[in-house]
């Protein structure tokens, strides 16, 4: 704290900086279940496709390679995917996005191995499934399948 009478020059008071970071946070998270299934979605996507190119080098990019940028796609996609779970689903329709991208997740031995994050969207698909008075049972998946609609 500041001792002084002029508290507007208090260090812990957030900078124009960190407002605007703020700012763009809240324009970003803001509930918007459609678009965040969507940028998960392309990013996932994007990530794929990257993998099965994992050598090739991309020298604009400071010579990274295409597994490198599949992991920041994941990356990516991972942030969507909490995006998409965080806010608590109201309607069928958003909770049949998170269901989509905890399948896709869930069933994905390369996500599993590097994250946690189908678990926790996961707990949140579960818990909005209560709130809205729907029943999810698991379904037993052979080895190496996916009952996945996709």
């Amino acid at each position: 704290m500041n001792t002084g009478d002029d508290t507007a020059r208090d260090e812990a008071r957030p900078s124009a900086e960190h407002l605007a970071r703020y700012a763009r946070s809240y324009r970003m998270t803001t509930d918007q279940p459609e678009r965040f299934y969507w940028l998960w979605q392309e990013a996932m996507a994007h990530a794929l496709l990257l993998e099965q190119q994992a050598e090739a080098s991309f020298v604009e990019l400071g010579g990274m390679t295409a597994l490198q940028l599949a992991e920041g796609a994941r990356s990516t996609a991972r942030l969507f995917a909490f995006l998409l779970a965080e806010a608590p689903a109201r309607e069928t329709g958003h909770l049949e996005a998170k269901i989509m991208a905890y399948e896709a997740m869930a069933f994905d031995e390369e996500e599993i191995r590097r994250t946690r994050t189908s678990w926790m969207v996961e707990a949140e698909m579960q818990q909005d499934a209560r709130e809205l008075g729907i029943s999810l049972n698991k379904v037993a998946v052979e080895p190496g399948g996916s009952p996945s609609r996709h």
